[in-house]
C-alpha cells in the first residue's frame, strides 16, 4: 500500500510537471492583430472591393474562383486569431518590451494601460473578439456562396466590429472626448 502511494505520489509530481511545462503563453494580441488579423482583413477588403461594377453595385462576375477562395482563407485565419482571443482566460498585449504602432499619440493607450484595461474586462474583451468571429463567419459564408450582394454587406460591417473593440481597448479615450 505504501509503495503504491509512493508511486501515486510520483505520477502526480510528474504530471503537473509536465502540464507546468508544457503551458503555452497567453497569446500575444498585438502579434495576431498586426501578422493575422491586420493582413487578412485588408486582402477581404481589397479583393472584395473588386467585386463591383461601374457604379459600386455588387457583381459577383467581377471575381474569379480563386479570388473567393483568397476571401474564404483570410476569413478563416481571422476566425482562427479571433477564436483564439475568445477563447482564452488571459490574453497578453504584447510581448515584453514591444511597443504599439501609435503608441505615445494622443487619446492611444500603450502597453501596460491597454493590458490593465482588458485585465479589468476580460469578458468584454472576449465578447468582442467572438463578434470578429461572428462577423469574419458571416464572409466566409458570403464568400463560399460566391454572394458579392452578402459580402458587401458583411464586409462593410467589419470595420464597425473592429471599431468596437479599438474603441474600447485601445484608444478609448477618443470615444469619450477626453
Amino acid at each position: 500500500m505504501k509503495s503504491s502511494l509512493h508511486v501515486l505520489g510520483v505520477v502526480a509530481i510528474l504530471a503537473g510537471a509536465q502540464a507546468a511545462h508544457s503551458a503555452a503563453p497567453p497569446p500575444n494580441l498585438h502579434d495576431l492583430m498586426k501578422d493575422v488579423v491586420a493582413v487578412q482583413t485588408q486582402v477581404i477588403w481589397d479583393v472584395g472591393n473588386q467585386a463591383q461594377d461601374d457604379h459600386g453595385n455588387p457583381d459577383a462576375t467581377k471575381l474569379k474562383a480563386d479570388d473567393w477562395s483568397r476571401i474564404v482563407s483570410a476569413g478563416d485565419k481571422v476566425r482562427q486569431a479571433a477564436q483564439t482571443l475568445a477563447e482564452t482566460d488571459h490574453v497578453a498585449v504584447a510581448a515584453p518590451g514591444a511597443k504599439l504602432g501609435d503608441q505615445g499619440n494622443p487619446g492611444a493607450l500603450g502597453v501596460k494601460e491597454m493590458q490593465a484595461a482588458i485585465d479589468a474586462d476580460p469578458a468584454g474583451f472576449r465578447a468582442l473578439a467572438q463578434a470578429l468571429d461572428v462577423s469574419m463567419g458571416q464572409v466566409v459564408a458570403a464568400a463560399k456562396a460566391k454572394d458579392a450582394a452578402s459580402l458587401f454587406d458583411v464586409s462593410g460591417g467589419l470595420d464597425q466590429v473592429c471599431e468596437n473593440c479599438h474603441m474600447q481597448f485601445w484608444y478609448p479615450e477618443q470615444k469619450t472626448g477626453r
